[in-house]
């Protein structure tokens, strides 16, 4: 009786240890599958690309992965509580997408990586103590470009343009250093920027029509809220015959003029690289956060000839056309 009862609790010890094991690592010599849990923010091209070139790069990398999808959509009360269930259901990595959404995560969870992105100022978002040392548990890549690029090169084909609207969350602390950057470049220009904080979509319609009558272009800064309702704001501006500029591809798909921002397909893919760094061993607080330095012109053909200046060459000089 005693030699079966010392058999059975030693069994009941082997089961404990293995289990302990298994949640507490990321992947071992054993190939066990690493599990993802992907906290979306909302719902538009932007974050469903940064999303799917992370999905695909991690297979293209060798990681086994089982991922588990959560879109929030827009909802932040959502977010730690999501947070919350993957750590209680064992997930090796949070994939964190949309700064709110990475917020949310690290308010929630302290022990497992979070790898954020499309962030723009993680620094100021208190996602990382800097970009360089991180410092605890968040890493990731940030969807930051510089402002100032983009602006020239808008000016070189809009050299007339004297007002700049854009319309943006007020929740998103994000979208307020892109307007500091924003209106730092248009000072120097002579430019004036007419900026309008919006609190729901439901907004935006009356927003971007009352933003019309004072204004000769748009700007589409990379912010959650507007990036959503860019369908609307571009048809608004394409019947006033504004010609807008947008911080990436999302929005250009949606109805904007132009953007030379950064593929959100390929920060997606950065993500990958990092989680694949923690998987073979590297510290999260390690890594530091991965800026792009390339961009990509890419003009909706479409809006182009809506604004009847589908025939401008500087426009589509070495551009990627879409048409949608």
């Amino acid at each position: 009786m005693k030699k079966l009862l010392l058999v059975l609790i030693s069994l009941v010890l082997v089961g404990c240890a293995n289990t302990e094991t298994k949640n507490s690592k990321v992947e071992n010599s054993n190939g066990d599958k690493v599990k993802v849990g992907i906290i979306q923010f909302a719902e538009h091209v932007a974050l469903d690309r940064a999303r799917e070139g992370f999905v695909e790069e991690l297979k293209t990398l060798g990681v086994d992965a089982d991922f588990e999808v959560v879109n929030v959509q827009a909802d932040m009360s959502l977010i730690p509580t999501t947070a919350k269930k993957f750590e209680g259901d064992g997930v090796d990595l949070i994939y964190a997408i949309a700064t709110p959404a990475a917020q949310g995560a690290q308010s929630a969870v302290k022990d497992i990586p979070i790898i954020f992105n499309a962030v723009t100022d993680p620094e100021s978002a208190e996602l990382v103590a800097s970009n360089e040392n991180p410092g605890a548990n968040v890493t990731g890549v940030s969807d930051y470009f510089s402002v100032e690029t983009q602006l020239n090169k808008f000016l070189e084909i809009f050299p007339e343009t004297k007002s700049i609207g854009i319309l943006y969350s007020t929740g998103e602390v994000n979208s307020e250093a892109q307007i500091k950057e924003i209106k730092s470049f248009a000072d120097k220009k002579g430019i004036e920027i007419v900026a309008q904080g919006l609190s729901t979509t439901n907004d935006v319609a009356q927003a971007i029509n009352s933003l019309v009558p004072k204004i000769d272009a748009y700007f589409a800064i990379q912010d959650n809220l507007a990036s959503s309702a860019a369908t609307t704001i571009s048809k608004v501006l394409m019947e006033n015959k504004i010609p807008s500029l947008a911080g990436e591809e999302g929005p250009v798909e949606n109805g904007m003029l132009l953007t030379d921002g950064i593929d959100y397909n390929i920060l997606g893919k950065e993500a990958a690289k990092i989680a694949k760094k923690i998987v073979d061993g590297e510290k999260t607080s390690d890594i530091p956060v991965v800026f792009l330095q390339d961009s990509t012109r890419v003009v909706n053909k479409n809006t182009a000839e809506a604004l009847n200046i589908s025939d401008r060459k500087d426009l589509f000089e070495r551009a990627k056309e879409v048409s949608k």
